[in-house]
């Protein structure tokens, strides 16, 4: 039972006994002290990702059954070999739902912090998220919670985390909800709109700083709380486009670029890498149901409302324009290796395409105009194909992507500083046929 005092995270830490400890180290052949330690960093995470849950449409009824059923199934003690395989079964397929996409990234946080393999932080999260379900179903049966107010007590019990726990890359649906096209009342303020059958969410700006304030805990809910409305909209072909109070910012034309950036930013000297603002953060949900977690002004929101907008269609003579920049996309100095951070980007880019299946991108590799013209040429020819085989690799039809180096041709502003040569370094993208 959860008292005034203890939080829900408190309490499922303590729900590991020695008896489900000892259980848990003869799976993993860990030690229970580790074990014990790991729990520590995985718990919060279920118990914010559970607090997310609830402010979708179906999540007060489905964390309420969940946990009835959990704490119904003893959960907390340790349990039959049939009955245990399958509750780490639904554990694992619960955390894999909920945090989508930084599922791999947060296991991997867990087993670096305690010296573990992958399986066995994976299998420390599906403890926590079981766990944390008995003591929700216990919590709820013991105080006879309706589905609201189990709900309203789930979010506060995440308000007491600190700080945002879960990783911000983008996560995918954990369910589906056709009809879905409002978050919970009383959840949030911020505005939601369609864009070509798909949803944006833009939240609400916190003390009148588009996105510079403080991440609380509340936006982690208001992600997850994006995830569980993504929905299957089905063939995207026959589908209208939705053009009211349409949310996200045209393709705009390369020779359009001012010398700090369309979208502005700042020089980051230490990498030699211009560092894009992408404004205000938003939810973007593709018509496939996945969703993804970006500015307002980054790539990923400019290409998906260039191809979901039918009135936005691309110039076919003068091909100068239509060009958008890779925010988020870097290589290392001189070479044609791309940063671990670009990934996460290009996969974005890869998920928009594979979105409109009928879509053609080229991608274009400028540098800057320093050294020899020829060699600049041969760099960002090698960095443009390395972007286009990225994603290629990630299950985009080679045939629609298309590559090409530039050098230092086309620059966007003078390569007199070194803020205006990183931002002449770049890789961008261009709609050539939609």
């Amino acid at each position: 039972m959860v008292s005034m005092e203890q939080s829900l995270a408190s309490v499922t830490h303590f729900s590991f006994s020695n008896d489900l400890l000892n259980q848990l180290a003869q799976e993993t052949q860990e030690s229970v002290p580790a074990l014990r330690s790991a729990l520590t960093r995985a718990i919060p995470v279920a118990v914010q990702a559970l607090a997310g849950r609830v402010s979708g449409p179906d999540g007060p009824e489905t964390i309420w059954k969940l946990g009835r059923e959990a704490y119904g199934a003893s959960v907390l003690e340790p349990m039959a070999t049939e009955t245990h395989h399958g509750w780490i079964a639904r554990g694992e397929s619960l955390m894999r739902g909920l945090l989508g996409e930084s599922y791999h990234f947060t296991a991997l946080r867990v087993a670096t912090a305690a010296n573990f393999g992958l399986p066995v932080a994976e299998r420390v999260l599906s403890a926590a998220a079981v766990a944390a379900l008995g003591v929700i179903g216990e919590h709820s049966q013991e105080h006879n919670l309706t589905p609201e107010a189990l709900a309203a007590w789930l979010v506060q019990e995440g308000g007491r985390l600190p700080g945002m726990l879960l990783p911000t890359s983008e996560p995918t649906p954990v369910a589906t909800a056709p009809d879905a096209v409002a978050p919970t009342p009383g959840l949030a303020t911020g505005v939601w709109a369609p864009v070509g059958g798909g949803q944006t969410y833009t939240p609400p700006a916190v003390g009148g700083s588009e996105g510079r304030s403080p991440v609380r805990w509340q936006w982690g809910a208001l992600l997850l709380a994006a995830v569980v409305l993504g929905y299957v909209f089905g063939n995207w072909q026959d589908m209208p486009f939705k053009q009211s109070n349409k949310v996200g910012v045209a393709a705009t034309p390369l020779a359009a670029a001012t010398p700090s950036g369309s979208q502005g930013g700042r020089y980051d000297a230490s990498t030699g890498n211009y560092i894009y603002d992408t404004g205000q953060p938003l939810i973007l949900h593709l018509a496939d149901g996945t969703t993804q977690k970006v500015g307002a002004t980054s790539t990923e929101n400019r290409l998906y409302t260039f191809l979901a907008d039918p009135t936005q269609q691309v110039d076919s003579v003068n091909r100068t324009k239509g060009w958008i920049n890779f925010d988020r996309v870097y290589f290392e100095p001189g070479a044609t290796t791309l940063t671990d951070e670009s990934f996460l980007q290009l996969r974005n880019v890869a998920s928009i395409l594979k979105t409109f299946p009928a879509s053609v991108v080229k991608i274009g590799g400028y540098t800057d105009s320093t050294g020899n013209p020829l060699k600049n040429f041969q760099l960002s020819e090698e960095r443009a194909k390395t972007a286009m085989l990225a994603i290629a690799g990630m299950g985009v039809d080679i045939n629609r992507v298309q590559a090409k180096g530039y050098g230092g041709k086309y620059f966007i502003t003078p390569n007199t500083t070194p803020e205006g040569r990183a931002l002449n370094r770049r890789i961008s993208i261009r709609v050539i046929k939609k």
